[in-house]
Parts: structure tokens; sequence; C-alpha cells
């Protein structure tokens, strides 16, 4: 029974705040918001891994070298994950612009109104 109030509780803001979903725009909506959210959140979990791998290799292991390689593999670790999560974000913008998601940038007139007329002159 205890379980099931603390569940309640811990939804009880979602629930509350909820909003209604009404087509696949405002789903997508929602699912890149989080995915922006979850993308920062491993980025500032990776520069704080790196500074505390750099306060570790630099104040704590002065003359321990076990706790200064620790440290070390603790900044190699957090650059490879920054460096990761910065990438894949990067690919998937590059892939959302290459498809157009998200974007107006379809070409809203026929295209033959895009195109100018260029006489054609004949050779002589």
């Amino acid at each position: 029974m205890k379980k099931f109030i603390l569940l309640a509780l811990t939804l009880l803001p979602s629930l509350t705040f909820a909003q209604q979903l009404i087509d696949i725009n405002t789903v997508a909506q929602k699912v890149v918001g989080i995915g922006n959210l979850f993308v920062s959140l491993l980025i500032a979990f990776a520069v704080i891994w790196i500074i505390v791998g750099i306060i570790q290799y630099l104040i704590i292991g002065g003359g321990d070298p076990e706790k200064r390689k620790e440290g070390g593999m603790r900044i190699l670790y957090g650059v490879i994950g920054l460096f990761l999560t910065m990438s894949i974000w990067g690919l998937v913008y590059i892939l959302r612009n290459s498809f157009r998601f998200g974007n107006n940038n379809a070409p809203t007139q026929p295209l033959n109104n895009q195109i100018p007329n260029i006489p054609i002159v004949p050779n002589n």
C-alpha cells in the first residue's frame, strides 16, 4: 500500500498538468522536448564528470599515482562521453535538416513559377 501511495504522489504532477495530445504533431513536439532535455542532461553530466576527474587528478591524487591514473581515466571517459553525445546530436541535426523534418522549407509555389523565363535564341 505504501508503494501505491508513493507512486500516486510521484505521478500526481504529471496528471495535474496533463495536456491533451490531439495529433501526431503535439506528440512529436513532446518527444523532441524530452529528447532535448535528455541531451542537455547528458552534456551537463559529462562536463561535471570531466570537472570531477580534473579535481581528482590534480588535487586529490597529488602524490598518489593510482589516484592520478584514476582521475586521468575519469577525464578520458568524460571527454569520450561528451564527444559521443555531441556527435550523435549533430548527426540527428544533419538528418533532420536533410529531410526537412520540423521545417517548412518546402516550396509553396509550383516549380514552373520559380524558374525564370529565358528566351531561346536560335543559332545562326
